[in-house]
């Protein structure tokens, strides 16, 4: 019995398995997910800092200065430097953007809106904004800074304003593919009649390296089951997981169940109820994952995006969520068979999702101008055109 895609996900996510974390510089932290919460060692900004340059003055009672009110000039506060002195009423310090706002301070008047005089510096023009970042207006120290999640520019760039040099994240997955089929050559070499490029390999290892593993090609393996036996062996020497396109359904040259068992592999599951991608496999030995696939590239594309990803994601120590955007159906979207959950390419723009002419997982090119796939359940034969659905992106 063909197992449903969401009973899968529910018997992925119960895996035991947990890469080791480890410590990295954030030079080396981009994609990676921290293991923990991401919180706040100091208050951001750590002092009251000004935003503009021009002058920093105290007032009796605090408040904007009017025009025309004069301040005696008694020194320079500069970025980088330690705070100037307190000032008193009346008084006022040169200072620079970013730099420390002296203690009795109530605003910093712009450069371009006021004159010096000798020693003296007079308001040309009235100010509404203070023209000051108050200690903790970002945010507070212990305060969280982020979700866990892959870790991108902006972030590594906050904690390094909070003085973090290195962050605790679990262990790149190390994922081997394996294609199989006698008629695969490997690009570049010359064709043969009868024969077709290898495109599973370079899908699934851009696939996997995209969603940061360490991802390398184990080759292309010929519809034989000895053969097939020592390429799974040899990849799961090396890796977290092995995935290996073509050769999992029940035809007479479908080899790679078998081979997984010969190489100490226990089934999970196989066959789901799921279109493309109804010939797929899930077994484990030991700390190692493998993972069959079909050989068509739209049903390995699509078992990649819908299982595979949680799967890394459970073995790195955390949960994954589809990207999912509301979006209105350009057009109808309908089907012939609805005995399984099916997901059909369209491409997305400004909420608009359009199917794409899509007759079938062999379809590589409709990948390139797919952006997203609409979900229909088992049963549900069609989605009529302008009704809302949930878009996921790929």
């Amino acid at each position: 019995m063909l197992l449903h895609p969401d009973d899968a996900l529910r018997l992925i996510d119960s895996i035991d398995l947990r890469l080791p974390p480890e410590r990295v510089a954030l030079a080396a932290a981009l994609g990676r997910i921290p293991l923990r919460d991401a919180v706040s060692l100091l208050d951001q900004p750590p002092f009251d800092k000004a935003t503009m340059d021009g002058f920093a003055y105290a007032i009796a009672g605090g408040g904007l200065a009017e025009t025309g009110d004069s301040f005696a000039l008694v020194g320079l506060s500069a970025a980088g430097a330690p705070p100037s002195p307190a000032l008193s009423p009346g008084q006022c310090v040169r200072i620079m953007t970013g730099a420390p706002v002296p203690e009795g301070a109530c605003a910093v008047h712009r450069v371009e809106l006021a004159e010096v005089e000798g020693d003296r510096v007079r308001i040309a023009a009235r100010e509404i904004e203070a023209n000051i970042r108050r200690r903790g207006d970002n945010s507070r120290a212990g305060a969280e800074l982020f979700p866990k999640r892959p870790l991108r520019p902006q972030d590594l760039a906050l904690l390094a304003a909070n003085g973090i040099v290195e962050i605790e994240v679990a262990k790149r997955p190390r994922a081997v593919v394996v294609s199989t089929g006698d008629e695969l050559e490997a690009a570049g070499d010359q064709l043969a009649p009868g024969r077709i490029y290898d495109s599973n390999g370079p899908l699934l290892v851009a696939q996997a390296a995209a969603f940061g593993c360490e991802a390398s090609f184990g080759g292309i393996v010929d519809d034989d089951e000895e053969a097939l036996r020592e390429a799974i062996a040899s990849a799961a020497e090396r890796a977290d997981l092995v995935l290996v396109s073509g050769g999992v359904s029940a035809g007479d040259f479908d080899f790679v169940p078998r081979a997984f068992e010969r190489c100490g592999f226990s089934p999970l599951f196989r066959g789901l109820a799921m279109r493309p991608g109804r010939p797929a496999m899930l077994a484990r030995r030991g700390a190692v994952l493998g993972y069959g696939m079909p050989g068509n590239p739209v049903a390995a594309f699509v078992n990649f995006e819908v299982l595979v990803k949680p799967l890394l994601r459970r073995i790195s120590g955390h949960g994954y969520e589809a990207r999912i955007e509301p979006a209105r159906l350009a057009s109808a979207l309908s089907r012939r068979e609805t005995d399984r959950v099916e997901f059909l390419p369209v491409s997305l723009a400004r909420g608009v999702a359009a199917p794409l002419r899509y007759t079938g997982s062999t379809m590589l090119d409709v990948l390139a101008r797919a952006d997203a796939f609409v979900r229909l359940e088992i049963g549900q034969a069609d989605i009529a055109g302008g009704t809302e659905v949930d878009a996921r992106r790929i």
